[in-house]
């Protein structure tokens, strides 16, 4: 028997029951030649309908309460579990992968000696890119690879996600374990606008309260303008990280709590390792001043190998996790709640691969490399994949008659 799930004439997915009982699964992509080529091939052994059950096999740490979103799954269990199997080895590779490229880029910036050829047209002209794209490495470390950390999709063994995840909280100023409960929360509430910490966090009652609201700026002046209000996001980022230490829980302004969700819902033992994760934190930093800042020059080398390429980091990160979910359906499907986008080798590489964001939201126990197969398998059932490009998406934002203008009310 076989079953053909597939919407597109170009791509074909079919599951085929093997006469021992077993699953095929096959996709197979029209070529321009009107050949067709099998690009991922799968074989399965059939799974029991109580695994599709929460609290089994398929049950990930972004399972809550609300398991209405679970219905939208469209994949068979047993290919899914295929896919869930994560990788030590994948995770070191994309890691140490990621920090080489960021060691040698800074080895190219160390090498122009900018201090002393400030008035060198050509060295200037090479440092400027090399730094930028430098501090768009380290918050690509910290928002992708944090977020394959905290979902401990980044590697097979817990304590390396744990580690990397401190780690990389650490150089690149973000808060792991804050982000994990606040991440759960986004993932179980896409879009809701009175308990998505995403969009209470971020944008006005006003806002929210806008039928038309779409998950963007509310101005061109707002969107241009959060690519540089870096100190903003340094600054939300401590006021989390102090207010945790102090067993305050808040979102992600660090200041309050704007989610109609009861915060006394998160009991004491969340608040516990929340404070006890921001005080080694804490700590870490004052470790490294008291270790690399005690003087002038260590100070400079801080902020000119650190601080300074985190803050411009922000400005270009936001080019790629801005419009996740903008111009998405308000539902809890979330093959219409959550974009993706396809982009190219290199960000995808960067990035983790969370560029496929539909699919994760779908499956969030895939790891960052099967996240391709995911999307071959699934990007005929998602409704928000038009814009290939992260360029395009941004595009559609702010071009006349784009996200931003279609959520105004008149």
């Amino acid at each position: 028997m076989t079953i053909d799930i597939s919407k597109s004439k170009q791509t074909k997915t079919v599951f085929r029951v093997q006469s021992n009982g077993n699953l095929e699964l096959r996709i197979n992509r029209t070529e321009h030649s009107n050949k067709k080529k099998a690009v991922y091939v799968e074989t399965v052994k059939p799974i029991s309908e109580s695994e599709h059950s929460v609290g089994n096999s398929t049950a990930d740490w972004t399972d809550g309460k609300d398991e209405e979103r679970k219905r939208y799954r469209v994949l068979p269990t047993g290919v899914v579990m295929k896919l869930m199997k994560k990788s030590d080895y994948k995770g070191f590779e994309r890691m140490l992968t990621n920090i080489s490229l960021i060691v040698g880029n800074a080895f190219l910036i160390k090498n122009l000696d900018i201090y002393n050829n400030l008035t060198n047209v050509q060295a200037v002209a090479a440092f400027l890119p090399l730094y930028m794209f430098y501090g768009f490495q380290l918050q690509c470390m910290g928002f992708a690879g944090g977020h394959e950390l905290i979902h401990n999709n980044a590697f097979k063994t817990k304590a390396y996600n744990y580690f990397f995840a401190f780690l990389v909280g650490v150089c690149c100023f973000e808060v792991p374990r804050h982000e994990k409960v606040m991440h759960k929360e986004h993932h179980i509430h896409t879009l809701n606008t009175t308990k998505d910490p995403e969009l209470t966090s971020f944008y006005s009652k006003e806002e929210l309260s806008n039928p038309k609201f779409k998950s963007a700026p509310s101005s061109r002046y707002s969107y241009f303008k959060s690519f540089f209000v870096t100190f903003g996001y340094l600054k939300s980022r401590m006021c989390r990280l102090v207010s945790c230490a102090c067993g305050e829980l808040v979102d992600y302004s660090g200041r309050g709590w704007s989610m109609e969700t009861d915060k006394n819902s998160f009991g004491d033992d969340i608040v516990h390792d929340l404070q006890i994760n921001a005080i080694l934190q804490l700590s870490a930093y004052a470790a490294i001043f008291a270790i690399f800042g005690r003087d002038a020059q260590g100070l400079l080398n801080l902020a000119f190998w650190w601080i300074c390429p985190n803050l411009v980091g922000y400005c270009f990160i936001n080019f790629y996790r801005n419009a996740e979910h903008a111009a998405c359906d308000i539902t809890s499907n979330q093959l219409l709640n959550t974009r993706t986008v396809e982009s190219i080798a290199l960000f995808r590489w960067l990035l983790w691969n969370t560029n496929y964001h539909c699919e994760h939201h779908c499956y969030p126990m895939v790891p960052f490399f099967n996240l391709p197969k995911l999307h071959e398998l699934m990007d005929d059932h998602i409704k928000h994949n038009d814009c290939k490009t992260f360029a395009s998406q941004n595009w559609n934002m702010i071009k006349k008659g784009g996200w931003i203008d279609t959520q105004k009310e008149e």
